[in-house]
């Protein structure tokens, strides 16, 4: 059963193949306690990314830009449709019940692009500073935390709607065990960052906590709830937030 959970959680979460598992309450049960293991995977493979740079010595183009294009090529996109998604439906200024709708729309509006387009921007001219040091690995962790929190939400926030993907997984979750699991992973994984880079660990963890209850406050205002798309639109912000927090300690010389 642990297996299958951790299966369905790659499944839905990246594009790494996994066997063919059957998508039951009892094999959801644990899924969300594997979900920070796909940002272990990111973490690992820029990591990697960053030594063979190093190694080569390759320009800085060439060794930022995968930073980038790593995350979205392990996860499909997943958590950036959803940010594009969100993004639509909180520059629309309507109601709850339509911002719902938007974030079934298909399309993509001008404003998600742009917010999108502007979002990247941000997070390649900060990761174009990283070394590889303690705070290169600090913040190679910080997509662990980032899953963790998401996880966090989806376990125990409201969900806005009582169906979809997300509600699938809440409903389904033994969720005495899975918050447990849960605090155990965010300590580990907030030690481990501080402990590798005190000023910049502590800086990204700090930030994400904040951010973790700014998202909880315009979740609950803006849609009611907590969605699937909503949590994308969390771990694509808390990343970049992680990469502005580091690259900007590297500026002021930490």
């Amino acid at each position: 059963m642990i297996f299958k959970s951790f299966a369905v959680a790659f499944s839905m979460y990246s594009k790494i193949p996994m066997p063919r598992v059957e998508w039951n309450e009892k094999n959801l049960r644990y899924a969300l306690c594997f979900f920070p293991f796909v940002g272990a995977v990111i973490g690992a493979l820029i990591f990697c990314w960053m030594l063979l740079c190093q190694k080569f010595s390759a320009n800085i183009f060439l060794q930022t830009l995968p930073l980038l294009v790593i995350p979205l090529l392990v996860t499909g996109g997943f958590h950036a449709d959803g940010f594009l998604d969100t993004s639509d439906a909180l520059s629309s200024y309507k109601s709850k019940e339509e911002k719902l709708l938007i974030l079934k729309d298909p399309h993509i509006g001008s404003f998600a692009v742009i917010k999108f387009f502007i979002l990247c921007l941000i997070y390649l001219a900060l990761a174009s500073l990283f070394e590889l040091n303690h705070a290169f690995y600090s913040w190679c962790l910080s997509f662990v935390l980032a899953r963790i929190f998401s996880a966090f939400a989806a376990v125990n926030f409201k969900c806005a709607k009582n169906n979809g993907t997300l509600y699938a997984f809440s409903s389904s979750t033994a969720k005495k065990i899975t918050n447990a699991v849960l605090v155990l992973e965010l300590l580990l994984c907030s030690f481990a960052m501080v402990y590798l880079s005190p000023i910049s660990g502590s800086c990204i963890v700090i930030l994400l906590a904040l951010f973790f209850a700014y998202f909880r406050m315009m979740a609950l205002k803006k849609f009611g709830g907590v969605t699937g798309d909503l949590c994308g639109w969390f771990v694509c912000m808390a990343e970049t937030i992680a990469v502005l927090s580091c690259g900007l300690l590297i500026l002021l010389g930490f």
